[in-house]
């Protein structure tokens, strides 16, 4: 079945995301971050050595060799190998540029070949080469044409624009084609594409990409003048219409003045999500100002774009009713949505902070789990000590997103009070089984705490997750090793050294530690002044210095705790890049 046989059988579909996935200019993706922070990875700070990559000097001439071999395939790897590597950072590459420009002109040449050296030479920025690869794109070739025009629209390569301007004028039979020479135009700025690009975009004719592409060109090529085409565009409010309303708001994209305001808030009204986007965005850099009268409408929107950009209003027009909206977002059914309006809350806090507070306590007594998550990091991070308590409670949350971080919460405000309730949580799922990935991240952030605290009421408890058979996952038993350096700090506990000691020297093939407890175990001998353990510690720093293995580290930084001696500074780690197709022998 061909492209074009899927595309009419689901127009309305195709063009719909179309539109959300290569057009939509309003919030930026953002992608789900990791918020919770784990301070025995960082405390100490343990210097690791930089690596770089070398490459034999010998290894451009043997590629430039491989092009006289007569076997195709050699010759394509050769082209291949060379733009990888100038990926990878290797310098001198450029000397390959008039072989491989020789390969694109070669008689008889393989298609595969001619390929490869294209998009290495596109790799190297060979701007010399543009006849040559010019030349290659009049073929009609489409692999070579989405390799070579992009390059050729970056370089400005002026006969390119004349062919590009004769593909618009006599459509090529493959959209594919068309829609290339428009985006080749925008980006080399041409200006005389203009007027072909306008009969496109209003062309009932036109298929949906080859308007929407013809649009988005225009709005880069023009600044003013395109009011009345908006309108035209606009008129349609069908659901047939859609294509043409969000074509009408690309049209505006960079224009001013009030006229250009009207249209954008009317197109910014419309029942499309994709519509709206667009218009607000150049609602939103023209004065936020301007989209707060459609408030309402755009954070009631179905679609997380759009209630991004109304967060967006919210924030740079900070008033008492838009805080509440933005509180409100805290509970936003999209992940990046709500996280970015819990950052605009963070960020406001510096000027309106009883605002923000007020907001972020309503929502953690609230009953959406995602706005108990989300207030549950903001109060955190503006030091909100009264909401311990209840943070406490929120431990056994029917969500593991919330309990999670209000274990990680607990930590960061390290309120005293707290503690023997949260060991308690700690024994309660220690005791029967061991618990889930996500709990052990829980416990794990609890653990840590009771180490930053010393908390030696949780001593006891700690101790039971160092052995392997503990009922623990591995972050809360490394972070219980970490732990229990800090309750001993300075205070060697035979006992208690013998069991790390156990653990980190665990390399045998029946008794197997993983490195991050190894590497924690270490850590608190040497804060705990474990001399007794020094050769077990000199024993696993096989480097004699910062190499990158962790454990090998902690060991060389407890020895320098315990005897005085320098770490000494990391050095940089060459790695020469020897597995290539080719490379020499010596």
């Amino acid at each position: 079945m061909s492209n074009n046989t899927l595309t009419a059988g689901r127009p309305v579909r195709w063009q719909f995301m179309f539109v959300l996935g290569c057009l939509v200019q309003g919030v930026p993706a953002v992608r789900s971050e990791e918020l919770f922070d784990s301070v025995m990875l960082h405390s100490p700070e343990l210097a690791v050595p930089r690596t770089v990559r070398t490459f034999p000097d010998k290894l451009p001439g043997l590629w430039i060799t491989a092009f006289d071999r007569p076997e195709a395939d050699i010759r394509c790897q050769a082209a291949l190998t060379i733009g990888r590597a100038h990926q990878l950072g290797m310098d001198g590459l450029r000397q390959t540029i008039p072989a491989l420009t020789r390969e694109l002109d070669r008689e008889g040449q393989h298609a595969s070949v001619r390929l490869a050296a294209a998009r290495a030479l596109v790799v190297l920025d060979a701007k010399e080469s543009a006849p040559n690869l010019f030349k290659l794109t009049l073929s009609g070739d489409a692999d070579l044409c989405e390799i070579i025009e992009p390059a050729l629209a970056r370089w400005g390569y002026d006969p390119a624009k004349d062919e590009w301007l004769k593909r618009l004028s006599h459509p090529a039979p493959h959209r594919r084609e068309t829609i290339l020479a428009i985006q080749s135009v925008a980006v080399a700025k041409e200006e005389k594409a203009v007027p072909r690009l306008r009969e496109l975009v209003l062309s009932l004719e036109s298929s949906s990409a080859v308007r929407l592409e013809a649009a988005r060109a225009l709005s880069i090529l023009r600044k003013s003048g395109a009011e009345s085409d908006a309108d035209r565009l606009g008129a349609d409010k069908s659901r047939r219409g859609m294509i043409g309303r969000v074509a009408g708001a690309w049209l505006l994209r960079q224009h001013s003045g009030d006229e250009t305001v009207r249209r954008l808030q009317s197109f910014a009204r419309d029942t499309e999500p994709s519509v709206v986007t667009v218009a607000l965005a150049r609602l939103i850099e023209i004065d936020p100002v301007l989209v707060e009268p459609l408030l309402d409408s755009v954070l009631a929107s179905s679609d997380a774009n759009v209630r991004g950009q109304g967060i967006e209003v919210l924030f740079r027009r900070p008033s008492d009713k838009h805080f509440r909206l933005l509180g409100d977002r805290l509970s936003d059914a999209h992940p990046d949505v709500r996280s970015k309006a819990r950052r605009f809350l963070r960020e406001l806090a510096a000027a309106h902070h009883d605002k923000v507070i007020r907001e972020g306590e309503q929502a953690l007594a609230g009953t959406d789990w995602r706005g108990r998550e989300q207030s549950v990091i903001l109060l955190a991070d503006l030091k909100h000590r009264p909401a311990a308590d209840r943070l406490v409670n929120l431990l056994n949350d029917d969500r593991p997103e919330v309990a999670i971080a209000a274990a990680w919460a607990l930590r960061m405000l390290a309120v005293p009070a707290t503690l023997p309730k949260a060991l308690d949580h700690f024994e309660r799922y220690t005791i029967k089984n061991v618990p889930p990935d996500w709990r052990d991240r829980q416990l794990s952030q609890l653990a840590q705490w009771f180490g930053q605290a010393r908390f030696t009421p949780a001593d006891k408890t700690l101790r039971a997750m160092i052995p392997p058979k503990a009922l623990a996952g591995i972050q809360t038993r490394s972070a219980a090793c970490w732990a229990l350096g800090w309750l001993h700090e300075g205070k060697p506990s035979p006992d208690l050294a013998g069991l790390l000691e156990g653990r980190l020297a665990a390399v045998n093939p029946f008794d197997v530690e993983v490195e991050l407890v190894r590497r924690m175990c270490a850590l608190s001998l040497g804060r705990m002044k474990a001399n007794d353990h020094l050769p077990t510690l000199r024993k696993f720093y096989l480097e004699g210095k910062p190499s990158p293995s962790m454990v090998n580290n902690a060991c060389g930084w407890a020895i320098e705790q315990l005897t005085g001696e320098k770490v000494p500074p990391p050095e940089v780690i060459e790695t020469s890049q020897r597995m290539w197709f080719l490379s020499p022998l010596d």
